[in-house]
């Protein structure tokens, strides 16, 4: 009964608007200041088990003009991975398996016999990564990979191991799918069912649950939205993205729809109140014995005794990982934790200080751009901290590459002037500007792609590259003459690119 009434209790806490507090109005200034959106999605911090912040932003489906919400449901993406961990751990305390147990001791089709559970965990196993499935899905474009296809994969691997298991850091999605399997032998349970039963329902988060291909589409989970190309300027659903550039949407339709269905990975789905109820869970030892969350949240060491101790910018510090867990030591606020999840179109953070006993959950479904940086600047703000220097600037590139298509080269030539002497308002990068050329050029814009391309030998003279690219796309014009000009200034100021002269070769050779 009493467990009941504090489940009702911390729900009403995530559903009654938190009171107005310093912090709060620090980060509605920070959310407010002028620029573009800060987020297209929603934050909530919690602390001592209350929420004193909560907000939304934008649109949780923008072809429909949805609003988002802060109880809107989203695809966690990578950060499901923290529920697979804190369910073989469970496993691990019941005694049903051991976390170094060799994987073939509960998988015998698992072929490399020196990987352990903890391995998997810890990212250190040296296992291929999203590239296992490209010999299946290239043999079978419409297949979406379910975990049943991880071992047949595995089995059928011919490049061995990235690194000798326990020796390096690697992240890998692979890890995860190999551990739902790991759960549903030892539990003797669907992966799925196992989550909701034994992390979920204790945890109290009833709006969660695993996205499996037997479920329902669900009104309430966001869309994720991307910028398919960078003359495109309002996000779309990822989904219906449909680019003549075959590279693009072949890389968009192997991780959005082949590979959208494995579990252990992905695909929990779930909302900001049902994370900060899962954080407070965690550290309330609903879920782990205290002694677990420990070992989990501790740097894990490699064979030679040394531990992965990379520099994380946005906190000024460094981190490293646990088992399902990214560990890092501050200086000032201890030891933080946490996980990150991206997919196109959705980036997701948990973040826990488990000293202040303070938790930080967000998400962004429009591309997340800087995510990391504004995540930081919000947890930042919300301690009392400076936020971080992020550029909310207009993207001049893509406000340019808009109005070539909309209105041709001369409209858009003389608002890029204006935009590129307004700093304060609009930034542009040289690569962007190329990136925008080949978008055009691959996309079916062949005569309109020379434009962001000559503009970027005029500004950038001196560098090989521009001319480079700008003789590809007068090439793909039948303009070869022009074309062996730039490819010749490209090897004059760069006499070592090897694909300008094989290049130039073929154009002298139709001469």
């Amino acid at each position: 009964m009493l467990a009941l009434l504090a489940a009702f209790a911390l729900a009403a806490a995530a559903a009654v608007p938190p009171p107005p507090t310093p912090a709060a109005a620090r980060l509605d200034a920070l959310f407010d200041a002028p620029g573009t959106p800060y987020l297209n999605g929603a934050v909530l911090a919690g602390e001592n088990g209350r929420v004193v912040y909560a907000r939304a932003f934008g649109f949780a489906d923008r072809a429909m003009r949805a609003p988002n919400t802060v109880d809107a449901r989203f695809q966690t993406a990578s950060l499901s991975k923290v529920f697979t961990s804190t369910a073989i751990l469970q496993l691990a305390d019941a005694k049903r398996l051991r976390l170094d147990d060799p994987v073939v001791a509960h998988l015998r089709a698992f072929p490399f016999p020196a990987i352990t559970i903890r391995h998997l965990l810890s990212h250190t196993s040296g296992l291929p990564d999203l590239e296992l499935y490209e010999p299946l899905v290239a043999r079978e474009p419409d297949r979406v990979i379910a975990n049943a296809d991880v071992l047949p994969a595995l089995a059928e691997w011919k490049q061995g191991l990235a690194f000798t298991p326990g020796s390096q850091f690697r992240y890998c999605n692979t890890n995860y799918v190999v551990l739902a399997l790991i759960v549903e032998q030892a539990s003797g349970m669907p992966f799925a069912r196992y989550l909701e039963r034994r992390v979920f329902a204790p945890a109290g988060m009833r709006d969660t649950y695993v996205r499996t291909r037997d479920t329902p589409p669900d009104p309430r989970v966001v869309k994720n939205h991307v910028l398919p190309a960078v003359y495109d300027t309002l996000p779309v659903d990822v989904t219906t993205v449909h680019l003549k550039d075959p590279v693009t949407m072949r890389h968009i339709r192997y991780e959005t729809y082949n590979l959208g269905a494995t579990l252990g990975d992905q695909n929990v789905i779930t909302t900001l109140p049902d994370l900060f109820r899962f954080a407070e869970a965690l550290q309330q030892g609903k879920v782990l014995r205290p002694a677990t969350l420990a070992e989990a949240t501790t740097a894990v060491r490699f064979t030679d005794g040394t531990i992965r101790n990379e520099p994380y910018d946005p906190y000024n510090t460094r981190c490293s990982y646990g088992l399902g867990w990214d560990v890092c030591d501050d200086a000032e606020r201890g030891k933080l934790i946490g996980h990150s999840g991206y997919n196109r179109g959705i980036a997701t953070m948990l973040y826990i200080d488990r000293a202040k006993r303070q938790t930080v959950v967000a998400f962004d479904n429009e591309d997340g751009e800087d995510f990391d940086p504004k995540f930081a600047s919000i947890v930042n703000v919300l301690t009392g901290r400076p936020p971080l220097d992020v550029d909310r600037r207009v993207s001049l590139t893509r406000e340019y590459g808009r109005l070539l298509l909309e209105r041709g080269a001369n409209v858009a030539l003389i608002r890029y002037n204006e935009m590129r002497a307004d700093t304060a308002h609009f930034t542009g990068t040289q690569r962007g500007l190329n990136r925008l050329g080949y978008d055009l050029l691959h996309n079916g814009y062949t005569a309109e792609s020379l434009e962001p391309f000559r503009i970027n030998v005029v500004l950038h003279p001196d560098d090989a590259n521009v001319y480079d690219s700008y003789a590809e796309a007068l090439a793909a014009n039948g303009r070869n003459e022009d074309a062996i000009a730039m490819y010749e200034k490209a090897l004059q100021l760069d006499p070592s690119r090897e694909s300008a002269k094989k290049a130039l070769a073929r154009l002298r050779g139709t001469r």
